[in-house]
């Protein structure tokens, strides 16, 4: 074993004296295909990630008919598929998937074109992700035409929020939102907003984090091209918080379109904002306990049409916002973008190693601790507009602070897990023996910068 560390130190101690520091916060570390993709499955319109199971929605799915819609999922670790969701009453034209979220061992599933009650009321699914089995189908207690419940979904522990932008309480697509227990099946709240009015499409994205929930009304001031706006609602009581508005409010921001939170931090996007450039689109931080704007996020290299903002999700102090229209390589290749929410400063920029033009690479984003999840719903590596998603995560040579610089403090921090016979410090197989074919991969992951 002595022998192995020293081996280990006179071999990383080489390389960090001739490799460059450079920021690489997280690296591409798989590419989610459907292993039963089809041509316009539209795999990766939707994606979620908690822990180490990811979810990917394909709303163009035709397993249960035309359109019917399927869900997939994936071992963050691995990247092997797991399970392939569908509903027990899948029908075409559900669009089922074109929401989903995740939670610990839950998921959740939209089908925003669900007929149950009536013409496109829609609903939503819960299932376990360990299993694949589907617990409970929830619709609206009060479900009308046209309300498309399922829209948007998110989960938080035992809590669901479910949007239905179509609603027609306080007018024509007015929209609301229901929380439902995921335990019981039970609807909890209503959520409607306390300004209502015709087409805001209150409940266009929702999303929920422990007692807080925000949902989006992004076409909010309709009869005046309407901004857009989001509000924050207390999931025990159903109490509607605050109203969020951008500081520098326009005409047709679509603020709200897309929504995140995380403990007290919330962002919310408006992908046609056009302070950096024409549609260029921004973000914007809130605390949750105060309402109060903290920061407006731009990308670094702002290009017109990109929107910036069509996508967001948030885990601690970290986001991530695609980018659907950036066109680094090619129009509408699309790109997603990381950026510190205590400082509102940009980390980096992700793109796919097979980026083209027309993915939409960042329609879709999620982000559970160091770990992204991008959505490409044209991408056509199998067959026209299949679609497929990608992994992002810490590099793992990446292991003590400066962290996006690769130097002899990482060097020791694995000689440290290795000593220790850490669980982290076992990088290859045979898996459970911790042994020099791990020093090797390490140097390997090392030298290689983390790609």
């Amino acid at each position: 074993m002595r022998t192995h560390i020293h081996c280990l130190i006179t071999l990383l101690a080489a390389a960090s004296a001739s490799l460059p520091a450079t920021g690489q916060p997280l690296h591409e570390v798989h590419e989610f295909i459907a292993s039963d993709t089809d041509p316009s499955d539209w795999f990766g319109s939707s994606v979620a990630i908690s822990g180490s199971t990811a979810i990917v929605g394909a709303w163009g799915d035709d397993d249960g008919g035309l359109q019917a819609g399927a869900a997939y999922l994936f071992s963050v670790t691995t990247g092997q598929q797991l399970l392939k969701l569908i509903a027990s009453d899948a029908a075409p034209g559900d669009r089922f998937a074109n929401g989903v979220a995740i939670s610990g061992s839950t998921a959740i599933v939209g089908a925003h074109e669900n007929d149950d009650a009536i013409e496109a009321s829609g609903s939503a699914y819960l299932f376990d992700t360990t299993t694949g089995q589907e617990l409970f189908k929830l619709t609206a207690s009060d479900a009308s035409s046209g309300d498309r419940f399922g829209f948007s979904v998110a989960i938080s522990g035992t809590t669901a929020i479910v949007g239905a932008g179509g609603n027609d309480d306080a007018g024509a697509n007015s929209g609301s939102a229901y929380l439902f227990d995921t335990i019981t099946g039970q609807e909890l709240f209503k959520l409607t907003a306390s300004d209502a009015a015709p087409n805001d499409v209150f409940g266009t994205s929702v999303a929920i984090s422990g007692t807080t929930a925000i949902v989006g009304a992004e076409q909010y001031d309709y009869p005046e091209y309407g901004p857009g706006s989001a509000y924050l609602f207390d999931t025990t009581t159903g109490e509607q918080l605050f109203r969020l508005t951008a500081s520098d409010a326009t005409a047709d921001d679509h603020f709200g379109h897309a929504v995140a939170i995380s403990g007290t931090t919330a962002i919310v996007g408006a992908y046609w904002n056009d302070a950096v450039g024409n549609n260029v689109g921004s973000v914007y931080v809130f605390d949750t306990t105060t309402g109060q704007e903290l920061f407006k996020l731009a990308p670094s290299d702002p290009t017109v049409g990109e929107q910036f903002g069509w996508s967001v999700s948030i885990s601690g102090t970290t986001a991530v916002i695609g980018a659907q229209s950036d066109r680094d390589a090619g129009s509408e290749s699309g790109s997603a973008y990381l950026f510190d929410t205590t400082t509102g400063q940009e980390i980096s920029k992700l793109a796919a190693s097979d980026a083209a033009s027309r993915d939409r690479f960042g329609v879709s984003v999620g982000i559970s601790g160091a770990t992204a999840i991008v959505g490409a719903q044209y991408d056509v590596d199998v067959m026209l507009n299949t679609g497929s998603a990608f992994l992002y995560t810490k590099c793992p040579a990446d292991l003590a602070a400066p962290f996006g610089s690769l130097n002899f403090f990482d060097i020791a921090e694995y000689i440290a897990l290795f000593n220790a016979s850490d669980p982290g410090a076992d990088l290859a197989p045979p898996f459970g023996a911790i042994n020099f074919f791990d020093i090797a991969e390490y140097i390997a992951l090392f030298n290689a910068g983390c790609p």
